[in-house]
């Protein structure tokens, strides 16, 4: 099976990975009840339906589902390979703080309540997120993983089916990517590193990133004396 036509029939099915029998079958009674062609008395509906139907088959049967696992993992293992690079230095997701959060956002004295925009935040927060180093870090280089919601093709229709139930027929659904950054070596304690992600190596059918850019800001464990 080519990598662009692999399903994942537990987003599919909106399960968890590994999800017991009972919350697959719950699940599936739910997407039945609002999508199946007798349902809905559309016969273009039945080609999501179908879908639906085929994950729900292969997740319930254990000999199915085993060797659809065994694929899975091997599909998303891919992914995570062609994320690979030259430097080790993998920083630890505890080193990282997310500016942008609800706490940092209230803390900055921002009335949650109204809107605003994130150039605004910024101006106040300075910063998308702070990343801390090691020593090894700065001398050799790191590499940054972050998610970030993006733009995504429609896993399911694929943008061809105006009555998916996965994208209510607008062809794209909102997406968790991996974005990876490389943190080069030698970068200065309190360094602002700009990334355009516009520029970024996106997954097939990814088409855009929210937001556009990212601020990071650098830190030297060492030099804040934080272990």
């Amino acid at each position: 099976m080519d990598e662009s036509d692999f399903k994942d029939y537990y987003e599919i099915l909106e399960v968890e990975y590994g999800a017991p029998v009972e919350k697959i079958k719950t699940n599936f009674r739910k997407l039945a009840k609002k999508y199946h062609p007798d349902v809905i008395g559309s016969s273009d509906g039945s080609i999501d339906f179908k879908i639906i139907l085929e994950a729900y088959k292969v997740l319930t049967d254990e000999k199915l589902r085993e060797s659809y696992n065994k694929e899975y993992l091997t599909k998303k293992n891919k992914v995570v390979s062609k994320n690979s690079d030259a430097i080790k230095n993998v920083i630890d997701p505890s080193r990282v703080e997310y500016k942008l959060s609800l706490l940092n956002i209230s803390k900055a004295g921002f009335d949650l309540s109204k809107g605003f925009s994130r150039q605004e935040f910024l101006e106040e927060l300075g910063e998308d997120l702070v990343v801390y180093l090691t020593d090894k870090e700065i001398e050799e280089g790191a590499v940054l993983v972050i998610q970030l919601p993006a733009r995504s093709v429609c896993n399911v229709c694929y943008g061809a089916n105006r009555n998916c139930y996965r994208c209510d027929g607008t062809g794209y659904i909102t997406t968790l990517e991996d974005v990876k950054v490389v943190i080069p070596p030698g970068v200065k304690h309190s360094e602002v590193m700009f990334v355009d992600l516009k520029k970024i190596k996106k997954r097939r059918g990814v088409t855009k990133f929210s937001p556009n850019d990212l601020k990071i800001k650098v830190m030297w464990l060492s030099v804040m004396d934080i272990k």
